[in-house]
């Protein structure tokens, strides 16, 4: 029998710009994360805006294939982003990712850099990795993806979002991933609060399914722990996790 959990820990800024949202029967989950950028009034409204979308149109009846909902919810939250933005006079933005599943199969789709992983014994893989804004020049053989990453690694780590693509923009750019599953695989949600202080291989290794909220709390607690005494500062911190 499948199970999902999901957490949501606030950062030092004191208001938390991340949401999520499992549905009843644990077939659909998702996890927003509204930029800084947006201001601490808007990255709360881009996040809550992505999830009560999703939890106001369920998939269970919308009569829907998995990727006619995902490319729906994609569009409609971009285009309600689009228009809070323009009544604010101010861009409320962040990153999005949603995962649907259908029997042995999760559709994933995810715009920005929050990462979604697949974790198959214990071996994790990023899966419906969003383009960077600047593939054009690697496809081009300008750079290499290693030469670019160094470059930008070089720079203040605020900066770092500049080079990823959000939502809402005038065409979503999104990306989506078909994932076959097998019994015991997961699938997990993350923000890049946690993603940038631990890897996809430490989640894998520590998340216990026959404990799985007490292991993800943990996880979450030992990021603040590693983010603070490194950085001086947390993140806003959200995981969800799907076990298969």
């Amino acid at each position: 029998m499948s199970k999902c959990y999901g957490n949501s820990l606030v950062g030092t800024s004191g208001i938390n710009g991340d949401s999520f949202y499992i549905s009843p029967d644990n077939t659909v989950f998702m996890l927003s994360d509204g930029a800084s950028g947006a201001g601490l009034e808007g990255k709360v409204i881009m996040s809550r805006t992505c999830a009560e979308t999703i939890k106001n149109n369920p998939f269970s009846s919308s009569g829907l294939s998995a990727k006619d909902y995902l490319n729906k919810m994609v569009w409609q939250i971009n285009n309600r982003l689009t228009e809070i933005s323009q009544n604010r006079k101010s861009l409320v933005f962040g990153t999005l990712i949603i995962c649907v599943v259908c029997g042995n199969t999760a559709y994933v789709a995810a715009a920005g850099d929050s990462p979604a992983y697949f974790l198959h014994n214990k071996t994790a893989v990023r899966v419906a990795k969003p383009k960077k804004t600047y593939q054009n020049l690697i496809d081009l053989g300008f750079f290499s993806a290693e030469q670019l990453e160094e470059a930008i690694h070089k720079l203040p780590e605020h900066m770092w979002s500049m080079f990823d693509t959000f939502i809402p923009t005038v065409v979503p750019s999104y990306s989506a991933e078909e994932i076959q599953l097998s019994k015991g695989d997961i699938i997990v949600l993350c923000c890049d609060g946690v993603s940038d202080n631990i890897s996809p291989e430490f989640i894998g290794e520590n998340i216990d399914t026959d404990s799985l909220s007490e292991s993800i709390d943990t996880l979450i607690n030992s990021v603040i722990e590693r983010s603070v005494n490194e950085k001086g500062y947390s993140d806003d911190l959200t995981m969800v996790v799907y076990c298969h």
